[in-house]
């Protein structure tokens, strides 16, 4: 069995503030075989990595991204709140940070909603069309006509469904067969050997979302997961190593 994919949750999150650039050279570095990113759609219908639909986590700025033109998101700093050291690190585009991944590894980017027509669906697959391997990135969405809506115009790419927390994990399986999904990504507590061994009997890839802890990471490669979301993409390359 191939070795589980390492996946840096929003870039190297622990070692750069995460959703930036520097946070996606550094998981690079480290291994990592997949970045997971989220993206937010600006006022003016341009993709941006951010984790929130608000700013003041892990900006100095203040409210909805969705309220904000690309020129305002790219004016404000996302880097200082992690460390002096990354003081005007800037919100990158979702271009950006494709660009900077190229292809040393493959992406998984969570979506906002999405429909077809729009001038933020032609901005977000204009984008998704630069891709040159998309064979191995994956979508994710959180309901499912965005999902339809993108799939129809960026075909190349596997895609997921994700559901909430309390969702019994057989639900992942249940909704992903009606859709003709290849990858579930539950949550690491719904994650037991039956639904590993159900996804893998319908030829479904079992990414785990997340993990950090040595011993949850162990626990997730004993059960056959095909990758892991982690912040700590070097912890989980010495778990790997040491099998």
């Amino acid at each position: 069995m191939a070795k589980a994919l390492i996946i840096a949750h929003r870039g190297a999150s622990q070692q750069a503030p995460e959703n930036t650039i520097p946070a996606i050279n550094k998981a690079l570095e480290l291994g990592a075989d997949m970045i997971a990113l989220e993206v937010q759609r600006t006022r003016d219908d341009h993709p941006v990595i951010l984790a929130d639909v608000s700013l003041d986590r892990t900006t100095n700025g203040s409210g909805r991204v969705a309220r904000m033109t690309l020129a305002e998101v790219k004016a404000l700093d996302a880097g200082t709140w992690f460390g002096d050291g990354f003081a005007e690190t800037r919100v990158p585009t979702l271009q950006e940070a494709l660009d900077a991944i190229g292809t040393k590894a493959r992406v998984l980017l969570q979506l906002p909603e999405t429909r077809a027509g729009s001038p933020w669906a032609a901005r977000l697959l204009e984008a998704l069309g630069t891709r040159k391997q998309p064979d191995g990135d994956v979508l994710v969405f959180n309901e499912s006509q965005s999902l339809k809506d993108v799939r129809d115009g960026a075909k190349t790419f596997q895609y997921a469904l994700t559901l909430g927390e309390k969702v019994d994990g057989w639900i992942y399986i249940e909704k992903a067969e009606k859709m003709g999904l290849r990858v579930i990504r539950p949550f690491r507590p719904q994650i037991d050997s039956v639904l590993v061994g159900q996804a893998h009997s319908k030829k479904m890839q079992v990414y785990a979302h997340f993990a950090n802890e040595e011993r949850d990471m162990r626990e997730l490669l004993d059960l056959r997961v095909d990758g892991i979301v982690t912040g700590r993409p070097d912890r989980l390359k010495a778990v790997l190593a040491a099998q």
